[in-house]
């Protein structure tokens, strides 16, 4: 568990200092609200999200999301949804997703380590165009004893299953806050890597969600 959590240090340290070498150009924020209801294995799912963009002065885009999942045994679950999205940044482009996910967790007194691959297939209904993305996520973050408080480090990267390659990676510094029975919050910094135009752009992103589990 100790070499897993050190490895993932590892990747995250090297992205990031492959990130640095970027030139920032934006600052945004991701709020978002997620509902999950558990009826043991299974469990429903519910999640709004909005992105600001342009130094937090527009709307880049904002989804809402729907779905159910299954906890297949102590360190594996799945889930399948449904996202529409609205992308006023792309000129008021909509898009459908039909998204699965499978995450692995490792865990080990207050330490947990997590690999999620996300498949997502998405389609856009003026263009009639349909794209394929692969999104592999490392997560680790360690919870003390008797602590509200449970900090994480993580990264994500996305790669196009239609022969793009590399479409962008998200490098995350956050903590939940425990706010009682089902409530928590998480708030994080991540630094967004994207393609623009076929060159490396960045933005800072500060965050914040809320999410409740009954």
């Amino acid at each position: 568990m100790k070499k897993a959590f050190v490895t993932l240090l590892s990747a995250i340290a090297i992205f990031a200092s492959q990130a640095n070498a970027q030139s920032v150009t934006d600052l945004g924020t991701w709020s978002s609200l997620q509902v999950i209801k558990s009826f043991g294995a299974p469990y429903a799912m519910a999640r709004l999200e909005h992105r600001s963009f342009d130094n937090i002065h527009g709307t880049e885009c904002w989804f809402a999301m729907a779905g159910g999942g299954l906890n297949i045994n102590k360190w594996l679950k799945g889930d399948l949804s449904y996202e529409y999205w609205s992308i006023p940044s792309a000129g008021n482009m909509i898009q459908h997703k039909a998204v699965l996910c499978l995450t692995e967790t490792l865990k080990r007194e207050g330490l947990a380590v997590s690999l999620r691959e996300k498949y997502e297939l998405a389609y856009n209904p003026a263009s009639g165009s349909i794209s394929n993305t692969l999104r592999t996520r490392f997560r680790g973050q360690y919870k003390a004893p008797d602590s509200i408080l449970t900090p994480y480090l993580m990264y994500e990267y996305f790669s196009s299953l239609d022969g793009k390659g590399w479409v962008r990676s998200l490098h995350y510094a956050g903590t939940e806050i425990n706010l009682g029975k089902g409530h928590s919050l998480d708030l994080f910094y991540m630094y967004h890597l994207f393609d623009k135009a076929g060159l490396t752009a960045a933005c800072h992103v500060l965050g914040a969600g809320y999410y409740f589990v009954f």
